[in-house]
C-alpha cells in the first residue's frame, strides 16, 4: 500500500512537472511570439490625412497601421529615439517634442532655431526645419538647405554641424505651388544602421491634376553621413519618395509616400525591393525608428 500511494505521489509529481515544463514552453513560445511580433512592427510620424502630424504603429509585414494619441497640429518631421524611452520629432514650426511611446501624446521640449514653415510660403527660408533622425545617442536635423545640426534634447537648440553636407539643398520650398498649379514636394529620411548614419533625399513637382510626378528636380539618392563632421558621401541612386526609413534585425525598411509601399532597402547600392504595402490610414510617412530599444541612453 505505502509503495502503491508513493508510486501514485510520483506519478502526480512527474505530471505536476510535465504541466509546469509545458506552461513554461508556453510561456517562452508566447514571449517569443511578442517579441517576433513587435520586430515586425515600426513607430512612425506621418502627415495624416488631415494635415496634422500623426504618431502610430506599422506592421512591417501586412502594413496596418495604428494611430496612438492625438494629432500634432504643426506636424511632424522625422522621428528619433530619446532619454528613458522616449521618442522625439520635429515640427513644421521648428520646434523639437517628446512623444511618449505608450499614449501617443506629444510634449514641447523648446524651439531649435530652425526656421518655421507651418503653411508654406516666400517667407520659409533655407534654414527652416526639415528632419530629424538619431544616431548613437545624438539627435540630429536638417533645414531646406540639408545642412546638418545637433540638437540639445534638454531644450531642443540647434547647433550648426555641417552647413555645406553634401546632400543638396532644396531648390524650392517644400509644399509651395507654382503657377501652373503644380506643387513642389521633397523627401527625406535619416536613420542609424549597423553602426552607420544615412539619409535619403529628393525633390520632384506633382500635378495634382493628372497625380503624377511632372518632373524630378533632384533625383533621389541615399547617403552616408560622417556623424562627427554631418559630410554625406552618396551611396547611390535610391527610390523616388522615400518619407523614412527604418532598420530592423539587419534589414532596412524604407516608405515609398508616392507608391504606399514598404520597400526593403539595399545599404550597399540604394537599390530597393517591395515587401507589403501599408494602409493609406497612415498618410505621408515622414519618419521611422524601431520599437524595441534600451530603456536609458
Amino acid at each position: 500500500m505505502k509503495l502503491r500511494t508513493s508510486k501514485t505521489h510520483l506519478l502526480r509529481s512527474q505530471k505536476r512537472g510535465n504541466m509546469k515544463s509545458k506552461l513554461l514552453l508556453v510561456l517562452i513560445m508566447t514571449g517569443l511570439f511578442a517579441a517576433f511580433a513587435s520586430a515586425q512592427r515600426t513607430y512612425v510620424v506621418s502627415a495624416g490625412l488631415n494635415g496634422s502630424g500623426v504618431f502610430g504603429m506599422v506592421d512591417l509585414t501586412t502594413g496596418a497601421f495604428q494611430q496612438l494619441g492625438p494629432g500634432e497640429p504643426d506636424g511632424y518631421f522625422g522621428l528619433a529615439h530619446g532619454w528613458f524611452g522616449t521618442l522625439l520629432s520635429l515640427t513644421y514650426a521648428g520646434n523639437l517634442v517628446s512623444i511618449n511611446p505608450r499614449t501617443g501624446v506629444p510634449t514641447q521640449i523648446g524651439p531649435t532655431g530652425l526656421g518655421a514653415c507651418v503653411t508654406p510660403s516666400p517667407s520659409c527660408g533655407p534654414t527652416s526645419a526639415f528632419s530629424l533622425g538619431d544616431f548613437n545617442g545624438r539627435i540630429y536635423a536638417t533645414d531646406f538647405a540639408n545642412s546638418i545640426y545637433v540638437l540639445d534634447p534638454v531644450n531642443g537648440a540647434a547647433k550648426l554641424l555641417a552647413e555645406n553636407s553634401g546632400i543638396p539643398p532644396s531648390p524650392f520650398v517644400l509644399g509651395s505651388q507654382n503657377q501652373d498649379g503644380t506643387l513642389n514636394f521633397g523627401d527625406e529620411a535619416i536613420w542609424e544602421s549597423c553602426g552607420k548614419f544615412y539619409a535619403t533625399y529628393d525633390a520632384w513637382v506633382f500635378d495634382p491634376v493628372t497625380l503624377s510626378v511632372a518632373e524630378i528636380v533632384v533625383a533621389p539618392a541615399m547617403y552616408e553621413i560622417d556623424p562627427r563632421t554631418g559630410r554625406a558621401t552618396m551611396v547611390g541612386s535610391t527610390t523616388l519618395g522615400i518619407g523614412g526609413v527604418v532598420e530592423i534585425n539587419g534589414k532596412n525598411y524604407a516608405f515609398d509616400d508616392l507608391t504606399g509601399q514598404i520597400l526593403e532597402l539595399d545599404l550597399k547600392s540604394g537599390s530597393t525591393t517591395p515587401v507589403a504595402n501599408f494602409a493609406a490610414a497612415a498618410g505621408v510617412i515622414q519618419g521611422a525608428v524601431p520599437m524595441r530599444r534600451p530603456i536609458f541612453r
